[in-house]
């Protein structure tokens, strides 16, 4: 392991943060909203990328230009669902652009990790988040009940798939 331990408890709470964000976006908002809004997170990660230091990636003005232009259609599709949708609520609003500010620093924050440290392999990076971020992940799954939906589904897709190995084994013989 290359980066510090610290490293990827950044990494980690900005991308369950992101994660519970957008999914509790969906109590508020209905799914074409939030996919329009995540749709999005392109020019939050230029953004980000200008003045996240160690990156200070410069665009040219054509690709603002089309990103502003996502953007305005956005804000145009909102406006029209809001008149027409029960589901749509300005709390689901602020949830998932608070998940899509997060999303574009997550990207803007592996690419520094990347470039600080070239030895830093893709594995590294996927395995240190997901052990740091699982602590994170499961109290909020636990209030919600999602915990125990999860482990009901897999114990009973494992059930399926104990049988199924063990009817196919019974009858290679």
């Amino acid at each position: 392991m290359v980066n510090p331990w610290k490293t990827y408890v950044k990494l980690s709470a900005v991308l369950m943060g992101s994660h519970d964000l957008t999914k509790g976006s969906l109590a508020f908002l209905n799914y074409p909203v939030q996919l329009m809004f995540k749709s999005t997170k392109v020019l939050l990660v230029m953004v980000m990328g200008a003045f996240i230091p160690g990156l200070r990636r410069k665009y040219p003005a054509h690709e603002y230009v089309s990103a502003i232009l996502l953007v305005l259609g956005l804000i145009l599709f909102t406006l029209a669902d809001a008149q027409t949708s029960p589901s749509f609520s300005v709390i689901g609003v602020i949830m998932v652009i608070a998940a899509l500010v997060m999303d574009s620093f997550l990207g803007n924050l592996q690419e520094v990790i990347f470039n600080m440290n070239p030895e830093t392999t893709q594995m590294e990076m996927l395995f240190c988040s997901t052990v740091v971020g699982l602590p994170l992940l499961i109290p909020p799954m636990v209030l919600t009940g999602e915990v125990f939906e999860a482990w009901n589904s897999c114990s009973e897709v494992m059930i399926c798939l104990c049988s199924l190995d063990y009817h196919w084994l019974e009858e290679l013989g």
